[in-house]
């Protein structure tokens, strides 16, 4: 694929989000999308959400177009990325239950990793290689979880946005260090187009945000990340390690506050305000935590993850010295500790 077409589609998707981001923004009183804020939001004003379908939406397109030009195994991926960005839409504006969610999801990741053919075995230490079936199951079951995880961290304005974008930076980084001739390769651009839509998407979601990305963004932007992940993994671009430490600071916040939450006996479905990044943010305010996270991932996860993949025989290590680090911070901050339900946030 030359550059300049992949070019032309990251400028495209940018545009495009930001002018369906701003559809959304208008129509949101007529669909029902207006959010009032409750004693679980950490919003104080009504606010339009489900414009991540913007993003949604615009990386079908890019999965399309790339489709058309040559990676026939696109379509899938475009078509797994609308339904689950739809599944998000409706939550949106129905409130679906998890009971109905949940079944869709673990169709469209078996679907994925199913599609994506077969990944390199993941070495987990003591002689132990995880291979055929069972590496696709523990697969999909981590693609389930980062699915919901990054739906989880989506409650405070740009978190989710900007982070997707360090990931996929961070990870188009790593490919083209590893390969100068990546930019010939569409999941490239795959990536390029994701972080471009949601570039627009942020736009109008940037601390004081004018609309939420909603379950429809995020649950697209998670599956189309995850989708270009096993892309690389599948062809030996980037390693596992390497795509454990770029998100890293989501998976600890949301692991940690999980488990603290049903260790307590808390339902792990039902809304709180108890991440790390949401005391931080009625500490401080949303810009502040954001850009908190932001730093995090852009000067200690992402250098990490490319010395994972450049010195694998220390991968595993690396790992465990970005994550040991983030676990002490995330308890620091507040990790699924007990909030009262009148704390008061900052303006939203």
């Amino acid at each position: 694929m030359q550059p300049y077409v992949g070019i032309a589609l990251v400028i495209t998707a940018g545009v495009l989000a930001l002018l369906g981001t701003m559809l959304v923004e208008r129509s949101a009183p007529r669909l029902g999308l207006v959010q009032p804020p409750n004693e679980r939001s950490s919003h104080s004003r009504p606010t339009p959400r489900g414009g991540g379908i913007a993003i949604a939406v615009t990386v079908v397109i890019v999965a399309a177009a790339l489709a058309l030009l040559g990676a026939s195994a696109f379509w899938a991926v475009a078509g797994l990325i609308l339904a689950i960005g739809l599944l998000g839409f409706t939550d949106d504006m129905m409130d679906l239950s998890p009971a109905l969610r949940f079944p869709v999801q673990i169709i469209v990741f078996s679907l994925l990793v199913w599609s994506t053919g077969p990944l390199p075995g993941l070495d987990v230490g003591f002689s132990l290689v995880l291979a055929g079936p069972l590496l696709a199951i523990v697969i999909t079951i981590a693609g389930l979880w980062w699915l919901n995880l990054f739906n989880f961290m989506d409650g405070i304005d740009g978190i989710a946005g900007t982070h997707a974008i360090l990931v996929l930076l961070g990870a188009v980084t790593i490919w083209y260090t590893n390969d100068p001739d990546a930019g010939l390769a569409p999941a490239f651009w795959l990536a390029l187009g994701t972080g471009a839509a949601t570039a627009g998407f942020l736009v109008r979601n940037w601390p004081p945000a004018k609309i939420f990305m909603g379950d429809a963004g995020s649950n697209a932007l998670a599956l189309a990340v995850f989708a270009i992940a096993l892309a690389t993994l599948a062809s030996g671009q980037i390693g596992y390690q390497a795509w454990l430490l770029l998100p890293s600071a989501f998976i600890v916040d949301a692991t940690i506050t999980l488990l603290r939450r049903t260790a307590r006996g808390e339902r792990p479905w039902r809304a709180h305000r108890s991440h790390a990044y949401q005391h931080l943010s009625r500490r401080w305010d949303h810009k502040r935590a954001t850009v908190v996270y932001c730093l995090w991932t852009a000067l200690w996860s992402i250098p990490l993850a490319l010395a994972a993949q450049h010195w694998a025989s220390a991968g595993w290590f690396l790992v465990l010295v970005g994550y040991l680090p983030l676990v002490a911070f995330c308890i620091w901050a507040g990790a699924g500790r007990e909030t009262t339900a009148g704390t008061a946030n900052k303006p939203r």
